[in-house]
């Protein structure tokens, strides 16, 4: 017998059908919305709803009082009927037990219910994950927290907490990745290098020289059809960026190519046509480049051509770093980059060099 579908399903243009069930209570509903997203956050709004409507002041006097045993197999039971994967099911076990049965039991014995949570209790967490559990503070404690959270959420739309708490949750804030370093690979051997690539693999070649060129992400760049390619006559003398394409989901266009790049773009553009397919960057059988497949050459490459592993994303940061050693108008390269907010630029691509620093010292000599 078919299995019965629970979820989400798009039917048509802007309408969804909505499969839930909560108890032996089910629903099966059409809705209209503009997005997929915004048809599961309807969903899942629904299905808390409908919690809430069921719950008697009895059964939810009962549920606050419940210990944390009884709450874990009800977690276990709405994540198995989310269709969660084993994996993901073990993780969210074992936080369980780790944070409300390790930690609780040696460092808050008197709260017995997941109703008597509080945020000191979490605060308190997070210095028991870094400190005694030996984690990295900025790898580790980033995951640790946004699971927590999606845990905590989990609980509270089950009825065993407050909306207080999980909103109050956000006042614990998950650690900033850490920032890698910045590789100062000089001029000349990104060129050698770029050299090599076009002679090794030349269908990479392109996509590389792009990202080089105007700092774009992979991603976006994998995605840029011949369609989104604009000319004047024979020369190709704008790209529309899409906004599905892009990471802000706004679009982004590249509205100034020069001579060089043309010429990169439209080598692409005549090897894609020949092949018929509809990217502007393809590989040599004419599919779709990977961006996993182009980050493992980039790296492998690289650590065998500059002694250094590099990824596609370099590229951007290196746009960024040399256009500021050059003293190009901010406003500029962001456009030509596609970055919309200049706190992004501050807050990862922002590297120094020694020849900054150097000519920093310059410039402050008094002799």
């Amino acid at each position: 017998m078919a299995r019965r579908y629970r979820g989400v399903r798009h039917i048509k243009d802007d309408s969804y059908f909505l499969d839930y069930q909560v108890g032996k209570i089910r629903r099966q509903v059409r809705i209209r919305a503009v997005s997929m997203s915004e048809a599961k956050a309807i969903r899942q709004e629904r299905i808390v709803e409908l919690r809430k409507n069921k719950n008697t002041p009895y059964g939810e006097r009962e549920r606050l009082s419940a210990d944390f045993k009884e709450a874990l197999e009800k977690i276990e039971a709405d994540l198995i009927a989310d269709g969660v994967c084993k994996k993901n099911l073990l993780r969210n076990k074992r936080m369980f037990s780790r944070v409300f049965e390790e930690f609780r039991r040696e460092r808050f014995p008197q709260i017995r219910h997941p109703s008597q949570l509080t945020i000191p209790f979490f605060q308190e967490y997070k210095s028991y994950f870094v400190n005694e559990l030996g984690h990295n503070p900025k790898g580790g404690l980033r995951a640790e927290m946004i699971c927590l959270k999606s845990l905590v959420r989990r609980m509270w739309r089950l009825g065993y907490c407050g909306k207080e708490l999980v909103e109050r949750l956000s006042e614990i804030k998950r650690p900033d990745g850490e920032k890698k370093a910045y590789p100062n690979i000089p001029n000349g051997r990104i060129r050698d290098f770029l050299n090599y690539v076009k002679n090794d693999r030349p269908d990479y070649y392109d996509a590389i020289y792009f990202m080089a060129r105007v700092g774009r992400r992979v991603g976006e760049v994998l995605a840029i059809e011949r369609r989104d390619v604009v000319f004047d006559g024979l020369r190709p003398v704008r790209i529309d960026v899409r906004a599905e394409t892009t990471k802000s989901k706004t679009a982004a266009p590249l509205n100034k190519i020069d001579d060089e790049m043309a010429q990169a773009v439209m080598r692409a553009y005549k090897r894609g046509s020949a092949m018929k397919t509809a990217y502007l960057f393809c590989t040599k059988r004419g599919k779709k480049c990977s961006p996993s497949s182009l980050q493992k050459y980039l790296a492998d490459t690289s650590e065998r051509e500059l002694g250094v592993r590099i990824t596609p994303h370099y590229f951007r940061h290196r746009f960024i770093t040399e256009c500021g050693k050059a003293r190009v108008n901010m406003a500029d390269s962001m456009c030509v980059a596609g970055i919309k907010d200049l706190k992004v630029i501050n807050e990862h691509y922002n590297h120094t060099t020694e020849a900054g620093q150097e000519e920093v010292l310059a410039v402050t000599r008094l002799g």
